[in-house]
């Protein structure tokens, strides 16, 4: 769904309500030829996982006109670690530790095994290999697995500027920017800070942060107040 994620945050009115939106969607075919009930759960689907703050959603918008493809798949992965739990814990918990003991394939029954144990008990077995298999979907369509019967964990690249955009967003909510290392959003990258440093020193060169840390502990002190600021300063 990420051609109709990017749709929606191009085209949603944060002043109206979500079935106003919803309505919009149907009317002027955000997300091609849905029906009017998949208008309806799609545009209610992405106003949780986009909008975090409706400040922070503006942002967004305005960056996402800056960016490639590419950028908007760690978007996309990005706004689902920061709303799905499940999610979360298959890309930074079960993915992460498949590849850090130098597995790159994807067991399914060992997956709905540790998924089920993350899910409630209520959760019967049906639901929990539909759950799964959409799960891993997603985590492939943000290009973190590929394949589709059988998936083999990836990393691709990122950007500087979407690396300090997601670090912006996060000093925004709160969390400051050397908590990074370790975070969920550290180990669901699935990058060694071998190949994190010289991104780091990327970001410093474009005047996005100062980069204080190593190959030992990303550390840095970011330049603008803000994540607004930033993209007033350093992209637009």
């Amino acid at each position: 769904r990420l051609a109709e994620g990017r749709e929606f945050i191009i085209s949603y009115d944060i002043s109206q309500s979500v079935p106003e939106n919803a309505q919009s969607a149907y009317m002027n075919r955000w997300y091609g030829n849905a029906s009017e009930r998949k208008c309806n759960e799609l545009t209610r689907h992405f106003n949780q996982r986009y909008i975090v703050t409706p400040d922070n959603f503006e942002s967004l918008r305005l960056y996402i006109q800056t960016t490639s493809g590419e950028d908007f798949l760690w978007l996309n992965h990005f706004y689902m670690l920061l709303n799905d739990p499940y999610y979360r814990w298959a890309t930074a918990d079960f993915i992460f530790n498949r590849y850090q003991s130098g597995f790159l394939d994807i067991p399914r029954s060992q997956f709905d095994q540790q998924l089920g144990e993350q899910l409630p008990d209520s959760v019967g077995t049906g639901s929990l290999a539909r759950y799964g298999q959409n799960l891993l979907t997603a985590i492939r369509d943000n290009g973190l697995l590929q394949g589709h019967t059988k998936k083999t964990i990836v990393s691709p690249a990122i950007s500087a500027k979407t690396m300090a955009f997601m670090l912006y967003s996060l000093s925004d909510l709160g969390v400051g920017c050397n908590e990074f290392d370790q975070s969920p959003l550290f180990l669901s990258m699935l990058k060694p800070r071998d190949l994190l440093v010289p991104l780091f020193n990327e970001g410093e060169r474009l005047g996005y942060w100062e980069f204080t840390g190593d190959r030992e502990k990303i550390k840095l002190n970011l330049n603008q107040p803000s994540l607004n600021s930033w993209l007033k300063v350093c992209v637009l």
